[in-house]
This record gives C-alpha cells, sequence and structure tokens, in this order.
C-alpha cells in the first residue's frame, strides 16, 4: 500500500502533468519512447491514480469514505475527529479562570509546556497566553 502510495504521489507531481502508456497500457518514460520510436498515449495522472486507489479499496472520490478515513487517522493519531475540527468553542470567565488555576498548578510540577497544556484543552497557544496575561 505504502509503495501505491508513493507512486500517486510522484505520478501527480509531474512536472508535465501526463502519464504517457504504450498501446498495451505500460507507463513509459516520453525520452524513452520516443529514443525507441514506441507510440505512447497522454493520461491524466489523476484518472490513473483513482483508477489504481480504487482497486486498493481506497474510494477517495467518495466523501463519505474519505471523511471516514479522516477520522479513523485522526483516532490513530490521537487527534480530534473531522465533526469536532473547525468548531470554535467560547469558554466562560470562571472556566477561564479555572484552566489558569489549573495551569498553574501544572507549571509549578513542572510538566508541560504551555503549548502542550494548550493542545491538551483544546485551545489555542496564542489564546491561551491571552487568558495567562488577563
Amino acid at each position: 500500500m505504502r509503495e501505491l502510495i508513493k507512486e500517486a504521489i510522484t505520478d501527480l507531481k509531474r512536472p508535465d502533468g501526463f502519464i504517457y502508456v504504450t498501446a498495451d497500457g505500460k507507463k513509459i518514460d516520453l525520452h524513452e519512447a520516443a529514443a525507441r520510436g514506441i507510440a505512447v498515449t497522454p493520461v491524466n495522472p489523476k484518472d490513473v491514480v483513482i483508477k489504481k486507489l480504487e482497486a486498493a479499496g481506497l474510494f477517495l472520490t467518495d466523501g463519505k469514505f474519505v471523511s471516514e478515513l479522516n477520522d479513523l487517522i485522526a483516532a490513530l493519531s490521537g487527534g480530534s475527529s473531522s465533526k469536532g475540527a473547525g468548531k470554535r468553542r467560547s469558554f466562560s470567565d470562571s472556566e477561564k479562570s479555572k484552566i489558569v488555576e489549573e495551569w498553574q498548578k501544572v507549571e509549578a510540577a513542572g510538566k508541560k509546556t504551555k503549548a502542550a497544556f494548550a493542545r491538551e484543552i483544546g485551545v489555542g497557544y496564542q489564546t491561551f497566553i491571552n487568558w495567562l496575561k488577563s
């Protein structure tokens, strides 16, 4: 699977924008084909990549599949799922005060950085810094 993904990335990043295939469907470098006198057909790499990924069971043109795959990746990496991403949360002044008090305990113990603590509570670093200043 890893090799398939690496090949897909390489194909999509081609500088000339095309993959060249022979009459029997094999990929070939355009210069090599010209040197050997082989007729080629230019193909959109995106179409080829989509077909290969779908043959491997990765249906990346299906929005629901992509959403589920992103949720899986987020769950495995310890991040948040796409359902919660992008939604802002407001904190009351009392919640902010409790979070700052909790930070003071963590800071005294020397357990975490401010950035790690902010990530853990789901707040942007700069937002957290602003709370500490106020």
